[in-house]
């Protein structure tokens, strides 16, 4: 837990900035170069991909600020860059477009790509980057590659009266930042599944994979009004680039109709499922992991309690209240934010889980009005010291948040309450209170 603290944070800020690559910049009287140079890109295997454009380019300098960011439509599109002297980190990004993903508020290396639904797509991110040096005119080469695994299933045993197939795949990253870096954060992925034929189908889907050594496939059916769950554990881990394909069907011979397009993917694996290699489970409900306590309050538990204005583990904890000397009432912040209409905004709410804690809502009227009041005149440092965590920081200019049940909305630029309109675009951050206990939870 790390403990904010303005003065110091300003101070510390004025010493340090994070790193973002891995050349250091030469002190000013050690043979320093000065002077505009040119950067000239080319992508060295964009002939790989039939659908690369188009593809979002960014340039970030020595202390993470984005000089450049555009959409390029074509490889001619890409400019020559003419930069000062000093390191810099280039990033090209692929299927942005798509409506698949969302940006992140903050153009920042460190700040998270994520899914608009399900920690799933169906489009491929496709990515690129370099860090340079920039002493001289230089001529960079970008390799693309794709951040996610391909996944396809097949289950062709379902009895007749089903009527819904899902399959949870987990664990799987939520997002991945503009610098490349997957969030690893064990995250469920939801993928539907059609009818077709006399098979449940789905693919290609993709997923941003984490490190873990094994993945799990929970397969809920629907059948009239009940539901079963079976499990299925693949003991290997998913990897970006490779396509894996779950099929089969009573005899364990592999049935599959049409073609898979795999072009420019790495093969990984075709795993052959029965009827007998799926195990009825009871699985707890990943948006549901905590305990509930009166009333329904969510029940942490902790070795550590938060304290107020403080990162706790993956939240920014806002407000905490000492309820006993081993309890906690908090009130978290959620890391990341969207820029999103209210229809949309309905659904990330619902779906949204962040260390297998889920139920977040926007902030309530009153909860608006005192975050505004207590960060109107600090919030850029807020935003600061949580970018520092790989958090999304706040805006104060131009955007406002949705708050009241998504029924109105408030700025950090001044203290009007707004009605929200249909198809404006808002900032949207999510709050939970819970309370946490000092301890594991065991009697």
């Amino acid at each position: 837990m790390k403990r904010m603290w303005w003065p110091l944070l300003v101070a510390f800020g004025l010493c340090f900035s994070p790193a973002c690559g891995s050349y250091e910049v030469e002190g000013e009287n050690e043979g320093e170069v000065s002077g505009s140079f040119l950067m000239n890109v080319e992508l060295d295997n964009a002939e790989d991909f039939t659908s690369l454009f188009p593809l979002d380019v960014y340039l970030f300098d020595a202390a993470n600020r984005c000089v450049y960011n555009d959409v390029a439509s074509s490889a001619a599109d890409i400019p020559v860059f003419e930069q000062a002297a000093g390191t810099y980190r280039l990033a090209v990004i692929s299927g942005l477009s798509s409506g698949e993903y969302v940006y992140p508020m903050g153009i920042h290396p460190r700040q998270y790509l994520t899914f608009t639904d399900g920690c799933c797509a169906d489009v491929p991110l496709i990515t690129g980057g370099s860090h340079v040096a920039m002493d001289g005119d230089t001529d960079v080469s970008v390799t693309l590659s794709y951040a996610v695994a391909s996944i396809y299933f097949s289950f062709p045993f379902f009895p007749s009266d089903v009527s819904g197939v899902e399959v949870y795949v987990s664990p799987v990253s939520s997002g991945i930042t503009l610098g490349g870096d997957i969030s690893n954060d064990n995250r469920t992925a939801t993928v539907p599944c059609r009818k077709k034929g006399t098979e449940w189908v789905a693919g290609p889907v993709y997923v941003l994979p984490t490190d873990a050594a094994r993945v799990h496939l929970s397969i809920k059916l629907k059948r009239g009004d009940s539901e079963n769950v079976y499990g299925f554990d693949y003991n290997s881990s998913l990897k970006s680039g490779r396509v894996y394909r779950f099929v089969g069907n009573e005899d364990g011979n592999i049935t599959l109709e049409g073609e898979f397009h795999v072009e420019n993917w790495v093969i990984g694996e075709e795993v052959v499922l029965t009827p007998d290699d799926l195990q009825i489970e009871e699985v707890e409900n990943p948006e549901k992991p905590e305990d509930a306590g009166e009333d329904g309050e969510t029940v942490l538990y902790s070795d550590e309690l938060p304290e107020a204005e403080s990162v706790w583990g993956p939240f920014f904890a806002w407000k905490v209240t000492s309820l006993s000397v081993n309890s906690v009432e908090a009130t978290l912040v959620a890391p990341r934010q969207w820029m999103v209409t209210v229809a949309d905004a309905s659904g990330i709410c619902e779906a949204y889980e962040e260390d297998g804690i889920g139920d977040w809502r926007v902030f309530t009227l009153d909860e608006a009005e005192e975050f505004r009041d207590q960060y109107s005149s600090t919030i850029l440092e807020l935003s600061g010291f949580l970018e520092d965590y790989g958090f999304d920081g706040f805006n104060k200019y131009d955007l406002r948040y949705l708050c009241d049940d998504l029924k109105s909305t408030f700025s950090f630029e001044n203290d009007r309450i707004v009605d929200a309109g249909k198809t404006v675009k808002y900032g949207l951050r999510l709050v939970k209170v819970v309370r946490v206990e000092r301890g594991n939870g065991s009697e």
